[in-house]
């Protein structure tokens, strides 16, 4: 049993003193940091101007100088809450896109519900500019729906959190697409 503890106690002093070792050691940087005794050169700011159909975000930082481009480009029709109750005619194979304000930071969001005649292409979140330091900022989430039969259509929405249960006094939003 002496042999087993004796065992155990040198595996454990060789393990610290090996992690000890790597810890001290001075680390290489990685492909995409800058090296502490280099000089730091901000970029310019990339010209966007000719940028049409895409929502452009710029982060330049000392740690993170990056340009961010979200492709997510609103298509045909825009739909936003304004709409609400009302009706919109499309072709069959015509899309539009719904815009609907939420904060997902509070829990809350939209849950769709389409008729089998039409189709989520894609959805996406676009969080408003946040002041500095500031958590919680609402946004704009946009599905891309395309009419794929004919016929009246139906798009219903509930802006809920997830796991509560249905009271009825939740904001709703209804769409009728009439497909051509």
């Amino acid at each position: 049993m002496k042999k087993i503890l004796k065992i155990i106690a040198m595996l454990l002093v060789i393990a610290a003193v090996v992690f000890a070792a790597g810890c001290t050691e001075d680390a290489e940087p990685a492909e995409d940091e800058t090296p502490e005794d280099s000089e730091q050169v901000t970029p310019e700011t990339p010209e966007t101007s000719n940028v049409t159909g895409e929502n452009v975000t710029e982060n330049n930082t000392a740690e993170n100088n990056t340009t961010e481009v979200n492709e997510n480009v609103e298509t045909g029709q825009v739909v936003t809450e304004a709409d609400n109750g009302t009706s919109i005619s499309l072709k069959n194979g015509e899309d539009f896109t719904l815009q609907l304000r939420e904060n997902p930071s509070t829990g809350y969001s939209w849950q769709l519900n389409l008729s089998e005649g039409l189709t989520i292409l894609n959805d996406y979140y676009t969080q408003d500019e946040a002041p500095e330091d500031m958590a919680g900022v609402p946004g704009t989430h946009s599905w891309i729906i395309e009419a794929a039969s004919e016929g009246s259509q139906q798009v219903s929405g509930i802006y809920k959190q997830p796991w509560e249960n249905t009271t009825g006094t939740e904001d709703n939003f209804t769409l009728t697409v009439e497909v051509d």
